[in-house]
């Protein structure tokens, strides 16, 4: 939903509200779909666990 709003021309704050989330995770969501695409964790529906690293 964030990622289409933003698609969409929506502005930051406008889809926090919609989603009900903080403006803050609205931008965190959105620059990380940028920078990995479609391989972004938890775009399948899941909540995005990071990996371990060792």
């Amino acid at each position: 939903m964030m990622l289409l709003a933003s698609a969409g021309g929506d502005r930051v704050p406008v889809i926090a509200q919609l989603v009900q989330a903080d403006e803050d995770t609205v931008r965190e969501v959105i620059h990380r779909f940028n920078e990995l695409g479609l391989a972004c964790p938890g775009l399948d529906g899941r909540e995005a666990v990071p990996p371990v690293r060792p």
